[in-house]
């Protein structure tokens, strides 16, 4: 295993969404959270109030994810949903964008979607899952994305495959290195988040943070 270089509670985003947890296990999360100083958080829009409660004086940016994992948000609810994320202290978004429309050659539809998004003026970031998509529609959903101002980019959903080396190239071929790639999926030992950042990957997203961590821990 080499040496671990990189400041890891700021690149290993921690996921809590799924709904099933115990009010016990939310809590047990947050005091990780705290305990490994984990800084990136990514969460539903019902956990965004229990967060902000949990995690008094502590700093963390809350990600809230919006229209995951089916991208079945009507655009007529984007505006209202993002406010209540807002209103409800999240730092930024993290949305799946219509697809179907980019099939449909509607990109302006597309394009609109997004920048209805942007309006709440918190960070956006766009996630892709780079397996389920054609490769004009993939190239599209990018370029519209960095033409809007579009600066973060998840790769992955947590269905599907596990992102391969080839695909981090690619991706980084189109965006270039300046922007924000987060990878999620997958991701449950230390020595893959490792790989991912010597690939060129910004950070990860992962609900296994405490298994990692704790790998971290024995080196």
């Amino acid at each position: 295993m080499p040496n671990i270089e990189y400041e890891l509670n700021e690149k290993i985003h921690a996921i809590i969404i799924n709904p099933y947890l115990t009010w016990e296990e939310f809590c047990a999360n947050c005091d990780l959270i705290k305990k490994y100083n984990i800084k990136n958080i990514s969460t539903s829009l019902n956990y965004l109030a229990d967060f902000k409660n949990s995690l008094v004086n502590y700093s963390a940016s809350i990600n809230a994810l919006i229209s995951y994992p089916l991208a079945d948000l009507p655009v007529s609810f984007i505006e209202e949903l993002v406010c209540f994320a807002k209103d409800k202290g999240a730092n930024g978004i993290e949305y799946i964008p219509n697809f179907i429309n980019l099939y449909k050659r509607n990109l302006e539809t597309f394009a609109a979607e997004i920048e209805q998004v942007k309006l709440s003026g918190l960070p956006v970031s766009i996630i892709i899952n780079k397996s389920k998509l054609q490769e004009e529609v993939l190239y599209n959903a990018i370029e519209i994305s960095l033409e809007l101002g579009i600066k973060n980019f998840q790769f992955g959903d947590g269905f599907g495959p596990t992102i391969t080396s080839n695909d981090v190239a690619e991706i980084l071929k189109i965006i270039g290195s300046e922007n924000q790639i987060k990878v999620v999926g997958g991701i449950t030992k230390l020595k893959q988040v490792i790989d991912l950042f010597e690939m060129g990957i910004s950070c990860v997203g992962t609900s296994n943070f405490y298994e990692i961590f704790q790998e971290v821990k024995v080196i």
